[in-house]
């Protein structure tokens, strides 16, 4: 009776406008587009040369506009568009008004607002939206089509965000915006609030929004992540900012290969750096400094150090685009174990330099310890490694396949070439059989290699359960080596608030629905 009731024919409108009403509930629980909500999570083409530069013309415009923490910014920018501004830089979205910065040629464009030749969507690496490209460039005008008017742009609407954030007390100006978001840092107790208010205000997404938690992650990670790529010292606009330089070559071994030293041996060599910044380098002022900590006096101090956190000055004056040379010795510690030393360079009484970091530069030593009576030349085993003497100090080497004789043992073979060699895979004849491989129960093959071959509930997965409309009914239930009967469950990735994009799927739904209304009530 009751399922009689729910299909007849007066009771099929209100199932359909229940249905209906859902839809409508799922598109109001989306939130509108607001500053940026086109071009998403983009896959930037740019390289991490040109993700450097592009970041440095972020942070230096934003300096230009009162903000010292560039970094929150780009953090923006490369949630945004991977700080791509140029379409050349992001080839799959819409072409925009064409660009000085961009050699003459289009700005990326958001893609979200229907087919490109509609000309609308956001414009620029920040995706400035007010509808069609001549309405964004009516309301923001054309300084937004370059690199620093886009970032001046950002500069304004962020500290506009700031200003009538329901997450920051207290803020009811200009100044006092700037000030805030400046003192913002990753952990401190203006982080949360600052990702909150991009997320409601820049992104449009807001607390109740499904969208909430992956958005507030999608920008706090781009944010650290930006920071920590480029280094907390590239981001420094203080009176440092026109010194940088980047690493040109270096007659130490790199630190990926330490060097042998005996206790208390000396090595000379030096650091190539080339100026990239706008200030010249001069001997007496520009130094090579000590780093991780800065200043921190080096246990690698050697005796032609000017102090033990200063190696060396430059060698001469040098102009922006010219290379310097910082020449100096490294001197063993007495006691054996491993050194590595960071540097940067740093204006003496001025400032560190932005770049290239303070941990790009490294040398690392080895300190071998003096050779014991009876060690020699040979190499002799010391349980599963070996070592010998050379030049006064112990080698050591280690021997992952073993050792016997005083020479390294070969590790077991991968005969079947699956990753597994025989010591763990029980079949190095089948490359099908390995540790954690697919294990087809009741085959009488333990393709995994845990010593049995089950079926059923101690070796199987979950099948679809039986019967039912798919959406409605897609519970699971032990695998009993085969499918159930009725219609196969597939799920959907996302809910109502998926994005944009979820119409088809939803489209498609609402039909399916009908038409299965319409079969059950014939």
């Amino acid at each position: 009776m009751v399922r009689q009731l729910l299909w007849s024919g007066s009771m099929r409108p209100l199932l359909v406008g229940l249905l209906l009403c859902l839809a409508l509930a799922c598109e109001a629980s989306r939130p509108p587009l607001a500053v940026g909500d086109e071009v998403g999570a983009a896959e930037a083409q740019l390289s991490a040369a040109e993700r450097r530069t592009r970041a440095g013309q972020i942070r230096d415009a934003a300096a230009a506009n009162g903000i010292t923490q560039g970094w929150l910014l780009a953090g923006i920018a490369d949630a945004e568009t991977g700080m791509s501004h140029c379409w050349s830089e992001l080839t799959w979205a819409c072409q925009g008004p064409s660009s000085p910065d961009c050699g003459g040629g289009p700005v990326v464009a958001g893609a979200g607002d229907g087919p490109c030749s509609l000309r609308q969507g956001g414009l620029g690496m920040f995706q400035f939206d007010a509808g069609t490209f001549e309405d964004t460039l009516r309301r923001e005008g054309e300084r937004i089509l370059t690199i620093a008017g886009n970032v001046a742009a950002a500069v304004d609407f962020t500290v506009s965000m700031v200003i009538r954030s329901a997450y920051v007390p207290g803020v009811d100006t200009r100044e006092q915006a700037i000030a805030w978001m400046n003192g913002v840092r990753i952990g401190n107790s203006r982080w949360d609030p600052w990702i909150r208010t991009v997320t409601h205000y820049y992104n449009g997404c807001a607390p109740s929004y499904s969208c909430w938690s992956s958005r507030y992650a999608h920008y706090r990670d781009n944010t650290v992540g930006v920071y920590e790529e480029m280094g907390a010292g590239f981001w420094d606009v203080g009176p440092g900012a026109g010194f940088a330089a980047e690493y040109v070559s270096q007659s130490f071994p790199l630190a990926s290969e330490p060097f042998v030293l005996a206790p208390g041996a000396t090595s000379a060599g030096s650091i190539e750096m080339r100026n990239t910044g706008t200030e010249p380098w001069t001997p007496g002022m520009t130094f090579l400094g000590t780093t991780e900590p800065r200043d921190v006096a080096s246990p690698l101090a050697g005796p032609d150090w000017v102090s033990p956190s200063r190696p060396a000055t430059v060698d001469r004056t040098v102009a922006p685009g010219e290379t310097g040379r910082f020449s100096f010795t490294v001197q063993a510690p007495d006691a054996p174990g491993e050194y590595t030393q960071f540097f940067n360079l740093v204006q003496e009484d001025v400032a560190w330099f932005s770049s290239p970091g303070d941990r790009q530069l490294e040398v690392r030593v080895q300190v071998m310890s003096a050779c014991p009576a009876g060690l020699g030349p040979d190499w002799v085993c010391t349980g599963s490694d070996r070592e010998r003497c050379n030049g006064g100090s112990v080698e050591r080497q280690a021997c992952p396949g073993g050792c016997a004789a005083g020479s390294c043992l070969s590790a077991p073979d991968d005969v079947d070439g699956d990753g597994h060699n025989a010591s763990v895979d029980c079949d190095d004849s089948d490359p099908s059989v390995y540790p954690g491989a697919p294990d087809p129960c009741g085959d009488g093959i333990d393709a995994n290699c845990d010593g049995r071959d089950t079926c059923g509930g101690d070796d199987a997965g979950v099948v679809p359960r039986d019967g039912g409309f798919p959406p409605f009914d897609g519970g699971y239930a032990p695998d009993s080596g085969a499918p159930a009967e009725g219609p196969e469950v597939r799920s959907a990735v996302g809910g109502c608030s998926a994005g944009p994009n979820d119409a088809p799927g939803l489209t498609g739904l609402l039909v399916g629905l009908w038409l299965w209304v319409r079969r059950r009530g014939a």
